[in-house]
C-alpha cells in the first residue's frame, strides 16, 4: 500500500514539472518572438574624440551583442566626435563607417565587413521616416522606374533594394507612400544608404478612394494585403512597356509594380494585374486591369477592367468593365458593364448595363438595361428595360416605356399599352381579358362563362397575341390571334378553341371604349373524352367545316362567330 502511495506521489511530481515546463516555454516563447533585431535596437549615445574600437565596445554593451570583424581590413583606430538620439544600431554603424561598412546579424554577433561595390548590381538601403515626428514609416514603396524592381519598408522603416546592371548616370529612385509627398532619388543622391524623410501630403487624398484601384484591389482579396497591392496605394506614377508576361499578378516582368504599368501586349500564363492594355491582352484564367483596355482581351475564366473596354473582350465565364464598353463582349456566364454600352453583350446566362445601352444584349437566361436602350434585347427567359428604343424579345418582358415591339408570352410596359376587357362571344356570354405590351405587339390573357343550371360550370382561360394599329383619333382596328381551353368543371381532355379576330376599337371617353368584329374559329378536341361541355347554348352558328374521324383521335370543327365588349383602359 505504502509502495503504491509513493508511486502515485512521484507520478504527481512528474505530471506537475511537465506542466511547469510547458509554462515556462509558452511564456517564454512569445518573449523570444517578439525580441527586436539587434540592428534595430535603438540606442542613444555621445562620443568625443573617441576611437571607433572603445566606441563599439560600449554600444555592445548597450545593446548586448558582439562585433565581429577584422582589423586589418577595418580601420577601428580612427575616432568619432557625435551624439545619437534614440537611434537604431544599423544607422549609427553606416554614420560612423561613413558608409563603408557593411553589417549583418548571426545570432548575438554583428559581423562587420567592407561593402563590396560592383558594376553590376547597385544595392541601396536605408530608412524611410516621417519628417515631423521621425517615426519610421512602414509599407512605404521604394522602386526603379526603368527597371521595375521595388522594396517595400518593414516594420521599422527599413528598405533593401539591388538594381541589376544599374547605369549610374540615370538611375533614379522613388519613395512614395500613401498620405505623404514623393520623393525623388536621383544617381548623385544614391549612396548604398539612405536616410529618406517623407512629407505629409497637403492633398486631399480621401478621392482616390473614388478612383478604380480600390475596386480592383477589392474584387481581388487575396492580393489586398500584398508588396503589389501596397506600391499600387502608394504609387500615383504611371509606367509604360511595349510587352509583359507574367505567371500570376505581381510575379513577372513588371514585377511588383504590374499595377502601375500600362502594357501593349500583356500575356499572362495564370493570370495578371496591370495599369491598362494598348493593343491585346491574353490570359490563361484570368486578366485584371485597372485602367483601360484596347483592342482584344480574352481569359479562359474572367476579365475584370477598371476603366474603359473597346474592342472584343471574351471569357470563358465573365466579363466584368467598370466603365464605358465599345465592344463586343463574349462570356460564357455573363457580361457586366457599368458604364455605358454600345457595342453587343452575348452572355451563356445574363448580361447587365447600368448606363445607356445602344446596340443588342443577347442573353441565354437574361438581360438587364437600367437606363436607356437602343437595339435589342433578346432572352431565352427574362429581359428588362428602362426607355427602349427598339425590340425585347423573350419569355417575360418588362420596360418603362417601349417605342418599338415586345414580343413574348407575356410583356409589361410600365408606361404602355394595357387593357381590361368585359365581353362576349357566341361561344361564352362572359368574357375577361387583359392585353399588355404595346399596340404594336400584346399579349392577352383570357377567362371566360357560362352559368349553366347544372352542377358544372363551363368556363376556359386562353392566351393569345395582337397589334392594335391606329386608323383615326379614336379608332383602333384590333387583329388578334389566341387559344382558349374549354371545360366542363375540371379540365381534363383536349378542347382548344383557336380564333382569328379583326374587329374595331372605339375609344368614346378618355379610358374607356367599346370593341366588335368578325372571327374564324377553329376547334380541336379529344374524340375520346365524352364529357366535353356543350359548345353553343345560346348562339346556334353553322359549322363550315367538321373533321371526325375515328373514336380516340382527334377531331376538328370550323366556324365563324363574332366578339364584341367594353374595354377600360
Amino acid at each position: 500500500m505504502v509502495a503504491n502511495r509513493r508511486m502515485l506521489t512521484d507520478h504527481w511530481k512528474g505530471i506537475h514539472r511537465l506542466v511547469g515546463l510547458i509554462l515556462f516555454f509558452s511564456i517564454l516563447s512569445p518573449l523570444n518572438a517578439q525580441e527586436l533585431p539587434i540592428l534595430e535596437k535603438k540606442v542613444s549615445i555621445t562620443s568625443e574624440n573617441e576611437s571607433l574600437e572603445n566606441l563599439l565596445k560600449r554600444l555592445s554593451q548597450k545593446v548586448g551583442c558582439v562585433f565581429s570583424y577584422s582589423s586589418s581590413v577595418i580601420d577601428v583606430k580612427r575616432t568619432y566626435s557625435g551624439t545619437f538620439n534614440d537611434q537604431p544600431l544599423r544607422l549609427i554603424l553606416e554614420e560612423l563607417f561613413a558608409g563603408g561598412v557593411e553589417a549583418k546579424q548571426k545570432g548575438v554577433y554583428v559581423i562587420l565587413s567592407p561593402r563590396q561595390i560592383s558594376k553590376k548590381e547597385l544595392v541601396v538601403s536605408g530608412y524611410v521616416v516621417d519628417e515631423n515626428t521621425g517615426k519610421a514609416i512602414r509599407d512605404a514603396t521604394v522602386y526603379d522606374p526603368i527597371t521595375l524592381k521595388s522594396s517595400i519598408t518593414d516594420e521599422f522603416g527599413y528598405f533593401q533594394l539591388a538594381i541589376k546592371n544599374p547605369n549610374l548616370d540615370s538611375v533614379r529612385l522613388v519613395v512614395n507612400k500613401k498620405d505623404y509627398g514623393d520623393t525623388l532619388l536621383v544617381n548623385d543622391q544614391l549612396n548604398p544608404f539612405q536616410k529618406v524623410l517623407l512629407k505629409t501630403s497637403e492633398v486631399d487624398l480621401e478621392g482616390v478612394g473614388k478612383s478604380l484601384a480600390k475596386p480592383m484591389k477589392d474584387a481581388w482579396q487575396w492580393t489586398k494585403k500584398s508588396m503589389g497591392s501596397t506600391n499600387l496605394e502608394n504609387v500615383s506614377d504611371t509606367l509604360y512597356r511595349k510587352v509583359q508576361v507574367s505567371l500570376v499578378p505581381f510575379i513577372g516582368t513588371n514585377r511588383k509594380l504590374s499595377g502601375n504599368v500600362i502594357n501593349d501586349y500583356s500575356f499572362n500564363v495564370w493570370g495578371g494585374f496591370s495599369a491598362g492594355t494598348n493593343k491585346v491582352e491574353l490570359g490563361g484564367l484570368f486578366n485584371i486591369n485597372k485602367g483601360d483596355v484596347k483592342f482584344l482581351q480574352m481569359a479562359g475564366l474572367f476579365n475584370l477592367v477598371g476603366g474603359a473596354m473597346q474592342g472584343v473582350q471574351m471569357a470563358g465565364l465573365t466579363n466584368v468593365v467598370l466603365d464605358d464598353t465599345r465592344a463586343v463582349q463574349m462570356g460564357g456566364l455573363g457580361n457586366f458593364t457599368s458604364g455605358s454600352l454600345q457595342g453587343v453583350q452575348l452572355g451563356g446566362v445574363l448580361n447587365l448595363a447600368t448606363k445607356e445601352v445602344k446596340g443588342a444584349q443577347l442573353g441565354g437566361v437574361a438581360n438587364y438595361a437600367h437606363s436607356d436602350l437602343s437595339g435589342v434585347q433578346v432572352a431565352g427567359i427574362l429581359n428588362i428595360g428602362n426607355r427602349i428604343k427598339g425590340s425585347q424579345i423573350g419569355l417575360f418582358n418588362y420596360a418603362d416605356s417601349i417605342s418599338g415591339v415586345s414580343i413574348g408570352l407575356l410583356s409589361v410596359v410600365r408606361k404602355g399599352y394595357r387593357q381590361v376587357e368585359v365581353g362576349a362571344d357566341e361561344v361564352l356570354p362572359l368574357n375577361f381579358a387583359f392585353r399588355t405590351g404595346t399596340r404594336n405587339f400584346y399579349n392577352i390573357l383570357s377567362a371566360g362563362f357560362r352559368p349553366d343550371f347544372t352542377d358544372s360550370v363551363t368556363w376556359a382561360f386562353g392566351y393569345g397575341v395582337g397589334a392594335a394599329p391606329r386608323l383615326g383619333k379614336k379608332v383602333f382596328m384590333n387583329i388578334e390571334l389566341s387559344s382558349s381551353q374549354m371545360n366542363l368543371a375540371n379540365v381534363a381532355a383536349l378542347n382548344l378553341i383557336n380564333r382569328a379576330y379583326i374587329g374595331l376599337e372605339y375609344q368614346f371617353g378618355k379610358n374607356i371604349g367599346i370593341y366588335f368584329g368578325p372571327s374564324i374559329n377553329w376547334r380541336l378536341y379529344d374524340t375520346g373524352f365524352q364529357h366535353h361541355p356543350d359548345m353553343f347554348t345560346y348562339a346556334n352558328p353553322r359549322i363550315q367545316n367538321e373533321n371526325s374521324p375515328r373514336e380516340g383521335s382527334f377531331a376538328s370543327q370550323m366556324w365563324f362567330g363574332g366578339r364584341a365588349g367594353l374595354r377600360i383602359y
